[in-house]
């Protein structure tokens, strides 16, 4: 990340929010800040750094079947389809000013910072916005003089630390829930799913992906594992008769259908999980062997 962006090296801050205007429509604005709030700005930051970079600089890749915690450090690639939203967010430019875009905090979506170092390399720090008056702690800012400054009244809270931080190169994530939402991954897979999930087909060919790709249509979780996997490049490497076992030892049922095999019904998620390297027994002691569901399959 460091070779991305010049942390101690920033040249000017810029602030905009994401506000509702009519029904489910949305705008970025550019307001005004004086160099308090800039340096607020900044601090938030470089907190956000302090908490999100590895120790060891491994940073985890971003999954879209991964199920994770509150806060992780996590890197996707910005250039991936399912980024679309943010990559977009990123390129903005030019900006219409509107300076009173607080005044009515339940309208906003989120804010970010604009970041620019010296090499005139851009960074975007983005925040699910958290207003609420009457609180004790956190940075507020208020409008004076139609420019954004850091004040005592309880009107709009800088958070602590950002979401994630979107440079040319990669997007770096602290809370996967709040990059989740804004860069409506959901949505994305929801979209995709029924064609990715017919494509899956050419690359896994012994399996009938007809029925899952109505199943994924309807169902979140499916159509998010399908996003997983249309991002696999290993997938052509599966065998039948280890799938089949496989499926067998982990308690998924399937059906043929034609010389191909499809999920039986209530079997499709476990299906995927399977694809996915989700779905696994141990073998440490005799008996029957049980079978799990990996939340995570990070390499060891």
């Amino acid at each position: 990340m460091r070779n991305e962006f010049g942390f101690n090296q920033i040249k000017s801050v810029e602030f905009c929010v994401n506000v509702r205007t009519n029904g489910d429509n949305r705008a970025n604005y550019l307001v005004p800040i004086d160099k308090s709030v800039q340096d607020a700005l900044k601090q938030v930051l470089q907190a956000t750094l302090d908490i999100m970079e590895p120790r060891d600089g491994d940073w985890a890749p971003y999954e879209l079947s991964e199920k994770y915690a509150s806060k992780e450090s996590l890197r996707a690639d910005l250039a991936a389809e399912a980024l679309a939203s943010v990559r977009a967010l990123h390129e903005e430019e030019g900006w219409d000013i509107k300076a009173g875009a607080l005044s009515e905090p339940n309208k906003i979506v989120y804010y970010f910072g604009v970041f620019r170092d010296n090499q005139d390399r851009r960074l975007t720090a983005v925040r699910q916005a958290i207003q609420f008056k009457g609180a004790f702690k956190g940075r507020f800012l208020s409008v004076i003089h139609d420019t954004l400054r850091m004040v005592t009244d309880r009107v709009f809270k800088l958070d602590d630390h950002f979401d994630f931080l979107i440079t040319a190169q990669h997007v770096y994530i602290l809370h996967p829930a709040g990059f989740e939402r804004i860069a409506e991954i959901e949505e994305f897979a929801a979209v995709k799913a029924r064609a990715m999930t017919l494509a899956l087909g050419a690359t896994v060919k012994f399996i009938d992906f007809t029925d899952l790709a109505d199943y994924v249509a309807k169902h979140t979780r499916g159509a998010r594992l399908i996003a997983a996997l249309n991002g696999r490049d290993d997938l052509h490497a599966i065998k039948r008769t280890l799938f089949v076992k496989a499926a067998k030892d982990t308690g998924v049922i399937l059906d043929k259908k034609g010389l191909k095999l499809c999920p039986a019904k209530g079997s499709e998620i476990g299906c995927l999980e399977m694809l996915d390297d989700r779905r696994y027994t141990t073998a440490l002691k005799s008996g029957p062997k049980p079978a799990f569901v990996a939340n995570s399959r990070r390499r060891v």
